[in-house]
C-alpha cells in the first residue's frame, strides 16, 4: 500500500495512538481524529464517533422558537402599519384583492369632498346580502364611523352577525368614509399630525349622507332598486342617528325607517339635557359612589369606562359590585370581579385609548366629536344627579380635538333635524334599561315624525334578549307597514311594554 499521512486518534480517555487511516483500529465511542491540514500544517479535529442520536425535544424547541420569532415579526408589522399614517387610496378602478367586484362587491368613483368635487374622487365600495333580490324592497343598513362595522366581507361567516338581525331581506352594507380600509391621507398635515378642520369636513356625517345617496343613485342606475328608486333604513345607537340625518336630508327617497336604541343632540339640546343618559337616571347608588371616588381625587376614567362598558350588557350588579372595591370596600368576589373584567381587552381603557390614538382610528373620534362635543364644553359634574360614565372617558379621549376648539382651530359641531318634514313610516325602539340613551329620547323622537310609533323592550342597550322574536318583528315592520295587523301582533306581545301602543 501507498504511504498514508500520519493521523492521531483523540480519545476521552485522553490517549494519543498512531494508525494508518487505510487500515483504523477500534475506537472508543466518543473519539476525534487529529490530522495535519495541508494548509497550515497544523493538526484539525475531526469527529469520527457514532452519529447522534436525534433530540426531538430540541428539534421542537428549535421549531418553537422559529414560530414565536415569526408571530413577533409579523405582530410587530401590524403594529407598526396599525399606527402608521395612511399614504394612499385605492385608484380609481381598483379593487380590494379580497373582495373582487361581483354580484354582492360594487364600487363607485364618489366625491372626496361632496362641497367641492374638484378635489377628486375616492373608490368607495358596497355589499349587497347574501340573499339580495334586485328590483325588490332594499334596506340600507347605516353605520356611523365610530361603530366600524364594516370592513372586508368577503364571506357567508362574514355575514353572520347581520343575518343574525335582517335574516331573509334584501338589505346594503356600506364601507364608511374613514373607517378601515378607506382611509383618506388628506386629514393628516405634511408632518404626520391631524388636520383637525380637513378631518371634521372630509370624515364628518355631513359628507356620510352623501355618500349614502351616491350608493342610492348607484344602485337605481343599475336595476338593483324598486323602479321608484325607494329604500328602507335601519341603523341602532349612533347608527340611528344617522338614519335620522338622512331622513333629514333624502327623506324623499325612503318609505320607511328603523331605529334602534339611539340619540339626538338636536333634541336634547331642545330640551336642555344631555345626548347621552346621566348614569343617575340609571342608577343612583352607582352615580353616588362615582361621585365620591372623583370627590377623593381619584383617576376615574379608566373606571369610568369599565362601568360604561359593562352597562351597555345592562349587568348594574356587576357596577356597583366593582365600583364598591374602588370604594374601599373589599371583598373576594369584588376584587376577582374587578380583574375579570379590567383583563377583558374590551374593558381596558388604557389599551383602547392606545389604539385610539391609530392614525387609522382618526374617524372614531370625528364622529364622536360630532355628536358629544357641544356637551363637553360644558360637562363639569357638580353633583352626582349630573354624572355621564360616558362622558368621564370620552372627555379624556378626546382631549386633543377638545384642545383644538379651545384653540380656534375647529367649532363644536351643531346638528339641527326636520323630523315633521319626513312623511314615510318609522319605527322606534326604546330599551327601559338603556344606561347610554334615555327611554324619553325615543318618546320625543315618536312625537315629531308624523308616522312614528314607539316599541319599548325590558332590555339593555346591547338589546340581546328574544332575538328570535326581534328579528320577526323588525321583518314585519319591513315587509308589512307600521299599521299592519302583522307588526300589531307584535307590539301586543308582553315582551313589548309601551301600553299606549297596544290595542
Amino acid at each position: 500500500m501507498g504511504a498514508c499521512p500520519k493521523i492521531f486518534l483523540f480519545s476521552q480517555y485522553r490517549r494519543l495512538m498512531s494508525f494508518s487511516p487505510c487500515s483504523l483500529p477500534n475506537r472508543p465511542k466518543k473519539s476525534a481524529i487529529l490530522i495535519s491540514s495541508p494548509l497550515t500544517n497544523r493538526p484539525v479535529k475531526i469527529g469520527i464517533g457514532r452519529p447522534r442520536k436525534k433530540n426531538p425535544a430540541g428539534i421542537g424547541i428549535l421549531l418553537l422558537l422559529i414560530i414565536v420569532a415569526a408571530g413577533g415579526a409579523y405582530a410587530w408589522h401590524e403594529y407598526d402599519e396599525f399606527f402608521s399614517v395612511p399614504t394612499s387610496r385605492l385608484d380609481a378602478g381598483d379593487f380590494y384583492q379580497e373582495m373582487p367586484p361581483d354580484e354582492h362587491h360594487h364600487y363607485l368613483q364618489i366625491p372626496l369632498d361632496h362641497g367641492n368635487p374638484s378635489q377628486g374622487n375616492f373608490t368607495a365600495f358596497y355589499l349587497l346580502s347574501p340573499g339580495f333580490s334586485s328590483g325588490r324592497d332594499v334596506i340600507f343598513w347605516l353605520f356611523d364611523n365610530q361603530q366600524e362595522r364594516v370592513g372586508m366581507i368577503n364571506s357567508s361567516a362574514d355575514f353572520e352577525y347581520f343575518e343574525e338581525i335582517l335574516r331573509g331581506q334584501s338589505y346594503v352594507l356600506m364601507g364608511n368614509r374613514g373607517v378601515s380600509p378607506t382611509l383618506f391621507p388628506e386629514v393628516f398635515n405634511k408632518d404626520g399630525s391631524t388636520n383637525y378642520s380637513r378631518a371634521l369636513r372630509l370624515y364628518g356625517s355631513r359628507q356620510q349622507v352623501e355618500d349614502i345617496e351616491a350608493v342610492r343613485q348607484d344602485m337605481q342606475r343599475k336595476g338593483l332598486l324598486p323602479e321608484d328608486g325607494r329604500i328602507m333604513l335601519y341603523g341602532g345607537s349612533g347608527g340611528g342617528f344617522l338614519v335620522q340625518q338622512y331622513l333629514d336630508r333624502y327623506g324623499e327617497h325612503v318609505s320607511r325607517a328603523m331605529i334602534e336604541c339611539s340619540g339626538a343632540p338636536d333634541l336634547a339640546a331642545l330640551h336642555n339635557t344631555t345626548f347621552m343618559k346621566e348614569t343617575f337616571l340609571s342608577d343612583e347608588s352607582l352615580a353616588n359612589s362615582y361621585f365620591s371616588l372623583m370627590q377623593n381625587g381619584s383617576d376615574t376614567a379608566s373606571l369610568a369606562f369599565m362601568l360604561y362598558k359593562i352597562g351597555l350588557a345592562g349587568d348594574v350588579q356587576l357596577q356597583n359590585l366593582i365600583v364598591s372595591i374602588r370604594s374601599g370596600t373589599p371583598s373576594l368576589e369584588g376584587e376577582l370581579a374587578y380583574i375579570t373584567a379590567w383583563l377583558n381587552p374590551a374593558n381596558n381603557f388604557p389599551l383602547v385609548r392606545r389604539m385610539l390614538d391609530a392614525p387609522r382610528e382618526l374617524e372614531v373620534k370625528v364622529r364622536v366629536y360630532e355628536l358629544v362635543g357641544d356637551d363637553l364644553e360644558s360637562y363639569h359634574p357638580a353633583s352626582a344627579q349630573k354624572v355621564c360614565l360616558g362622558y368621564e372617558w370620552i372627555k379624556v379621549i378626546l382631549a386633543d380635538f377638545l384642545k383644538a376648539h379651545e384653540g380656534g382651530k375647529i367649532p363644536v359641531t351643531k346638528i339641527q333635524l326636520n323630523r315633521s318634514s319626513y312623511d314615510g313610516e318609522v319605527m322606534i325602539w326604546s330599551a327601559a334599561f338603556d344606561q347610554v340613551f334615555s327611554e324619553q329620547m325615543g318618546k320625543w323622537m315618536r312625537e315629531l315624525y308624523p308616522h312614528a310609533r314607539l316599541a319599548i323592550f325590558s332590555d339593555s342597550h346591547e338589546r340581546r334578549k328574544d332575538p328570535e322574536y326581534r328579528r320577526e318583528f323588525r321583518k314585519a315592520f319591513f315587509q308589512h307597514g307600521l299599521y299592519s295587523p302583522e307588526v300589531q301582533a307584535y307590539f301586543d306581545d308582553p315582551r313589548q311594554l309601551n301600553a299606549a301602543e297596544k290595542v
